[in-house]
């Protein structure tokens, strides 16, 4: 009878011990048994522009982000993310600059219609999603070339060559890049760009403009265009920490773009008052 007994106590607590592991593995995205108490988890997700700004060095052309099977891929990516459970959710915006935010509380009180910026379809939907009351800029948008976006004025705008009306035009070849957008989903196209196979492979343009250049008089001429690159992305980095509170509670989300990924993720890394948490374990891996 105590044999019974024992193995029935026996029994009961291995199906109680396999809940709270099952648990606890189903809660690693949230309390991370790594991170020390004095830090706060962050979460770095590169994206690609889905507005098309075309201010980048590499142009690249999104699909409509607002097209049904686009936007039921965010829907899916929300739920995604969510399990993350971040407490703030930073943008790639000018730090101190208020209009997003602005905008953020208009569309809580749907007096705003969402565009095709992943501020926007990312951003504001999960916020809205989390009951977040804000989001946090921590942008510097410095060029590479020293220069601040205020202190340039726009471009002339360039007079369109005449064509005749029957020369029809060529059809611009979709890249690489593009191609694969467009047969992945959102979340697929995402964890490929923030593999870091991958975005060490972006960063290494960067590295490539030391190679000398015997052509130019201003030996340090490149070189200082990459300092003004390192410069923007550490005062980023600045400014996530003048928003994040340091205890593991806090739970940073950054949403920014994929060519920031490198620089960014090595300074969390570092940074021994932030706890690094990769965003591939939420994201869909894609089909090889």
């Amino acid at each position: 009878m105590r044999k019974l007994i024992r193995s029935i106590y026996l029994f009961v607590f291995i199906i109680l011990l396999s809940i709270n592991l099952l648990a606890q593995s189903n809660n690693n995205s949230i309390e991370n048994p790594t991170c020390k108490a004095d830090s706060a988890q962050i979460m770095v997700l590169g994206t690609y522009h889905m507005h098309n700004p075309k201010y980048d060095s590499v142009i690249f052309e999104a699909d409509d982000v607002l097209s049904e099977r686009r936007q039921k891929e965010i829907d899916e990516l929300l739920n995604q993310i969510s399990k993350y459970r971040p407490t703030k959710i930073a943008i790639e915006s000018p730090y101190k600059n208020r209009v997003w935010q602005t905008r953020y509380r208009e569309y809580l009180k749907g007096n705003y219609k969402l565009g095709r910026n992943e501020i926007e379809q990312i951003g504001f939907k999960l916020a809205k999603r989390l009951n977040l009351k804000t989001l946090y800029s921590i942008d510097f948008p410095l060029r590479m070339s020293g220069f601040l976006s205020i202190e340039l004025e726009n471009p002339p705008v360039k007079p369109k060559k005449k064509t005749k009306d029957n020369v029809a035009k060529k059809p611009r070849v979709l890249s690489r890049s593009e191609k694969i957008l467009r047969k992945s989903t959102i979340s697929e196209y995402l964890y490929r760009m923030n593999e870091k196979k991958n975005f060490e492979k972006n960063h290494e343009q960067y590295m490539k403009m030391m190679l000398p250049d015997f052509e130019d008089s201003a030996i340090y001429y490149k070189a200082d265009k990459v300092t003004n690159w390192y410069k923007r992305n550490l005062r980023m980095f600045s400014n996530l920490n003048r928003i994040s509170k340091f205890n593991n509670d806090e739970r940073v989300l950054l949403i920014v773009g994929a060519g920031h990924l490198k620089l960014l993720t090595d300074f969390a890394d570092d940074a021994p008052q932030f706890c690094l948490v990769s965003p591939l374990s939420y994201l869909t891996k894609p089909n090889k």
